[in-house]
C-alpha cells in the first residue's frame, strides 16, 4: 500500500490526494538518459557557462614524474551546441608540432643509450661547444651552407672537422627518425685534407732537455715525461683520475680509452716516475689527473716544447718515444706489446722508430761462422 508523499499516511489504492493532509499525490517518473550519438574518440562537446565548447584528445604522454597528461585540443565561444558540433572534427586533426632547434636534439642525444656507449665523449663536447652560432636555430631552418660556413669558421684541422661533421650527423639522424627533416645535410660537408703527419719520437737529448725544464720547477713538463714513460694516449691523460692510480702497485688503471679491454689493463709506472706523478697530482685540484681541455692542452703542450728547446712534435710522439725506446733497450716485443696496450704486435711496429745505425750494430753481431757458411755455399 503506497504512503503520502508529506505525511506518510496510507493511501487507498489509486487515491490521488491523501485523506489525511489533503496533499497531491504525484508519480515521480525516471526520465530516460539520452544515449550517446557519437562514437567514442571522436571529440566531446559540453557546456561552458553561457556558451558550449568542444574538445579533443590527441593521445598521452608520460611525464618525468610518472604522471600522465593528456595531449587535448579545445576550442570555445559557441552559441550553440550545433556550432560547437559543426567545429569539432577540425579539432581532431594532428596538431603542429614543434620543430627542435639544434640544441633540443643535442640534448636528446647526450641522453641517449648510444652517447652513454662512446668512449670518447670529449669529441663531441668540444665539437658542440665550437659550433655555438647554430645552438637557437631550428633544425629545419638550417641549411647545408650554415653547415659548411659554421665548421670552416671555427676549425682548421682535419680531425677537428671531422668531429663536427660526426656531431652534425648523430644530431641529424636524430630530426631524421622523428621526420622534423628528411635529408642529414652532414653528408654534404666537405673536409680539408688530411695531412699524413710523420709521427717522430723525441731523441734522447731531447728528452734529457725536458727532464731539466722539470727539474727548473716547471712542474707541467711532468705530463709530457709521463707520456713517454707510460706511453698514454693524451685522450688517456686528459680523461684520468686520481683515483685510479694505484700507488703500491705501481699501476694507473681504468684510464684507457677506446676499447674495454684497453681499459682494464694497467698503465705501468717506472719507480723514478712516481715522484713526478705526486708532483703532478699536488699542483692539479679536483678529481682529475689533469684539469684541462683539450685545445689548452695542445697548446700548452707546445708552449712546452718551446721552452725546454726540443722540436714541435705532436703529444703523440711521446707514444711513440715509449715504444722506440723499449725496443732499442732490446725489451721483447711481447713486452713492448702490452706496454703499448696493443691487441696486435703490428700495431705497436707503427709506433717504432728505429735509425739504420743500430740496424747496422744489428746485423754486424751475426756470427762470423754464419757468413763463412754463407760463402762455402756460394762456392
Amino acid at each position: 500500500m503506497p504512503n503520502c508523499i508529506k505525511c506518510g499516511a496510507a493511501l487507498p489504492s489509486g487515491a490521488a490526494f491523501c485523506p489525511a493532509c489533503g496533499k497531491k499525490q504525484v508519480s515521480v517518473v525516471p526520465r530516460p538518459r539520452s544515449r550517446r550519438t557519437r562514437p567514442s574518440g571522436t571529440g566531446s562537446v559540453y557546456r561552458r557557462g553561457k556558451t558550449w565548447e568542444c574538445a579533443y584528445v590527441h593521445g598521452y604522454v608520460v611525464q618525468e614524474d610518472g604522471k600522465v597528461k593528456a595531449i587535448r585540443s579545445v576550442k570555445g565561444g559557441f552559441p550553440t551546441k550545433k556550432a560547437a558540433l559543426e567545429y569539432l572534427p577540425t579539432l581532431t586533426q594532428e596538431p603542429p608540432r614543434k620543430i627542435p632547434a639544434l640544441q633540443d636534439l643535442y640534448s636528446i642525444f647526450t641522453h641517449s643509450r648510444s652517447y652513454e656507449e662512446i668512449v670518447r665523449k670529449d669529441k663531441y663536447t668540444i665539437a658542440w661547444n665550437k659550433v655555438k652560432r647554430l645552438w637557437f636555430r631550428r633544425i629545419d631552418r638550417i641549411t647545408s651552407f650554415d653547415l659548411q660556413d659554421t665548421m670552416d669558421s671555427v676549425a682548421e684541422t682535419y680531425d677537428t672537422c671531422k668531429d663536427i661533421k660526426n656531431l652534425f650527423s648523430k644530431l641529424y639522424q636524430l630530426a631524421m627518425r622523428d621526420q622534423f627533416v628528411s635529408l642529414n645535410l652532414s653528408k654534404f660537408l666537405e673536409l680539408p685534407p688530411a695531412k699524413a703527419e710523420e709521427r717522430k719520437p723525441f731523441t734522447a737529448e731531447e728528452v734529457k732537455l725536458l727532464w731539466k725544464d722539470y727539474l727548473a720547477g716547471n712542474w707541467w713538463t711532468g705530463y709530457a715525461l709521463l707520456m713517454i714513460y707510460t706511453g698514454m694516449m693524451p685522450g688517456e691523460l686528459l680523461g684520468a683520475r686520481k683515483d685510479e692510480i694505484h700507488w703500491t702497485e705501481k699501476q694507473i688503471i681504468g684510464a684507457g680509452i677506446k676499447t674495454e679491454e684497453r681499459k682494464q689493463t694497467p698503465i705501468v709506472l717506472a719507480d723514478f716516475l712516481l715522484p713526478v706523478l705526486e708532483d703532478l697530482c699536488t699542483h692539479t685540484p679536483g678529481e682529475k689527473l689533469i684539469s684541462i681541455n683539450k685545445d689548452n692542452f695542445y697548446d700548452t703542450f707546445y708552449a712546452t716544447l718551446a721552452r725546454a728547446g726540443t722540436r714541435r712534435l705532436t703529444p703523440y710522439s711521446c707514444r711513440h718515444t715509449a715504444a722506440t725506446t723499449l725496443a732499442l733497450e732490446n725489451v721483447p716485443p711481447s713486452v713492448i706489446q702490452k706496454v703499448m696496450r696493443h691487441a696486435k704486435f703490428s700495431t705497436t711496429e707503427k709506433y717504432i722508430h728505429v735509425s739504420v745505425d743500430p740496424m747496422l750494430e744489428a746485423v754486424n753481431k751475426l756470427p762470423q761462422s754464419s757468413r763463412e757458411g754463407k760463402e762455402n755455399c756460394s762456392a
